[in-house]
């Protein structure tokens, strides 16, 4: 009966020996899956917020575009205005100029 016991007790080692090798192993393949999810997860986040930047440069650079135009328009404006009151100006000017050469003052 001793030997029996002895016997039992070396299958049970066996078998507890040979569940914590499945074990330890079970956990390096469940720790690699989730490293490579961590590696994928972190790649997609990269790549989204790499989107989402070039998305905000190209609204930024629409913006750009449209102040730029208006601007210009403004400025096309403001010059128009200016240089239609120094037409005006001018003969005003150039009238007051013969006046004087005229009357001699």
């Amino acid at each position: 009966m001793a030997m029996e016991a002895i016997a039992a007790v070396e299958a049970a080692e066996a078998a507890a020996a040979r569940l914590k090798a499945e074990t330890v192993q079970e956990v390096k393949q469940l720790t690699a899956e989730a490293e490579e999810a961590g590696r994928e997860a972190v790649n997609a986040a990269r790549q989204k917020a790499q989107e989402a930047l070039r998305e905000v440069d190209r609204q930024a650079d629409e913006q750009i575009a449209a102040d730029t135009e208006r601007i210009r328009a403004e400025t096309k404006a403001a010059m128009d205005e200016l240089k239609a009151r120094a037409e005006t100006r001018l003969d005003a000017a150039a009238q007051k100029i013969v006046e004087r050469i005229v009357n001699g003052s």
